[in-house]
């Protein structure tokens, strides 16, 4: 490697992002065996880990092109400019998180048919959404960007927000710690926000190019898209089911049901 390349990549953000990603990776690894001796235990304490960073870098890739439009653009240059190695961080935890639950929890792709079939389509969807992720890191790279044209790069990219709605049901539906009101809150309250960046966004750009509405006039366009959105985010606990929600409830109806028939009895 030659010196200028040698100071191009140390002087590159991305090239520290992805460096991070690795060594917090290993971190999670190191103290997860360090924290926590039983073998089971430690495989789905980081699998759980290791997805939860996915989401984490995952939303913060989506959030980072909508919040340049709302505080500028070229406030938002630097942070733009690290954005697709964001998304690989995303990508390599996703796999991450994969490869922990499929072969230390189930021990192979012949532990799928012994799952619930409500967790064999949630493992479907959430391989279509890696595969979207793989497709995303492949082409971060300028070259790539250059060879397929920006226009049709940037139209290709348009992908991750499908993956991202794979991606959500996929954790809803089997999602264990989902099962705790905080932390659907959260949820909720997370998505609803990119869906506001995102729709703020989009209402601008089809205002500049389209629809030439006054200040007052698209801004109410906007509050009127974000409010129907928000609703059919919040309807997401009632329209997809959450898996282990469901049987705890149905734990406590049970032993209910034997408390009271101890009494009549």
């Amino acid at each position: 490697m030659t010196h200028t390349g040698s100071y191009r990549l140390l002087n590159n953000t991305r090239f520290y992002i992805l460096v991070a990603t690795f060594l917090l990776s290993l971190g999670v690894l190191a103290a997860s065996r360090l924290l926590i001796p039983d073998d089971q235990l430690f495989v789905i304490r980081a699998q759980q880990i290791f997805g939860l960073l996915c989401i984490l870098y995952w939303y913060a890739a989506l959030v980072i092109s909508p919040i340049g439009y709302v505080i500028g653009k070229q406030r938002m240059k630097k942070v733009e400019f690290s954005r697709r190695a964001i998304g690989v961080s995303a990508f390599y935890f996703a796999l991450l998180h994969a490869v922990v639950a499929l072969w230390g929890q189930l021990g192979g792709f012949s532990g799928l048919a012994y799952l619930p079939q409500i967790f064999q389509w949630s493992l479907i969807g959430g391989l279509g959404a890696l595969i979207i992720l793989f497709i995303m890191a492949i082409t971060s790279f300028d070259a790539v960007v250059r060879w397929m044209t920006f226009k049709k790069w940037k139209w290709l990219h348009r992908l991750v927000y499908i993956g991202g709605v794979v991606a959500v049901l996929h954790i809803w539906s089997i999602g264990t710690h989902l099962a705790y009101t905080p932390v659907q809150v959260a949820a909720l309250a997370a998505l609803i926000i990119l869906a506001g960046l995102e729709l703020f966004r989009v209402t601008k750009l089809l205002n500049q190019k389209h629809l030439h509405l006054e200040r007052l006039e698209a801004g109410t366009v906007f509050l009127t898209l974000w409010a129907i959105v928000s609703v059919l985010i919040l309807m997401l606990p009632f329209a997809v089911q959450n898996y282990h929600s469901q049987h705890t409830g149905e734990a406590k109806d049970g032993s209910s049901r034997g408390h009271q028939h101890g009494g009549v009895r």
